[in-house]
């Protein structure tokens, strides 16, 4: 059963496309708006190629005029989850790509999934302590925990007194044995 499109509705037509690793994915096109959907992972794989060969600049569409859209929430053509819009440090901020928190599919509109692999992923740098603590409070939401640059500070002895949540978290865990200890004597398991 083909799936229908999140922007048009339309049903999608199955696609071949190369990956790097040799395979042939099998990826869901909307006849209509060009739109791609990938399934869980399948993006990654995917060759610059074959995503040229799939996402074709089209001019005609280009030069005609299109209706403002409102943007609305998209439902996920597999499972039907609302989706959500994916943020990617590295992707450029104008990026507009949906994905499914629920099956992880991604959905990317004419035009994205191109740039999504050829400017999506910039040569690899060098980020700087900074940078990174920036990002990992970025990404959990959350003040960054220190970093360790070295394997020798990651192997120091722990601090004499453990935290108040360690102690916190042995205590509970203490108590969960006995009573599993206590329940196996009367039970008999």
């Amino acid at each position: 059963m083909a799936l229908a499109c999140p922007q048009c509705a339309v049903d999608m037509q199955e696609v071949k496309a190369a990956a790097t690793t040799g395979y042939l994915l099998a990826l869901d096109q909307c006849p209509h708006c060009g739109g791609i959907w990938t399934d869980r992972w399948e993006v990654y794989p995917l060759s610059a190629a074959a995503v040229d060969r799939l996402d074709p600049v089209d001019t005609a569409a280009l030069q005609a005029p299109q209706p403002v859209a409102v943007p609305a929430p998209l439902e996920c053509p597999r499972c039907r989850a609302r989706m959500r819009e994916f943020t990617d440090p590295t992707l450029p901020p104008d990026a507009h790509i949906e994905r499914c928190l629920n099956c992880e599919g991604m959905w990317f509109n004419r035009g994205e999934l191109r740039r999504f692999k050829h400017l999506g992923a910039p040569p690899a740098r060098c980020i700087g302590e900074a940078e990174l603590d920036r990002l990992v409070q970025t990404a959990s939401g959350r003040p960054a925990v220190p970093t360790v640059h070295h394997l020798d500070d990651a192997m120091r002895a722990a601090p004499a007194n453990p935290s108040d949540d360690v102690r916190a978290e042995l205590t509970a865990a203490t108590v969960w044995l006995v009573v599993r200890t206590v329940l196996r004597l009367l039970l008999h398991i």
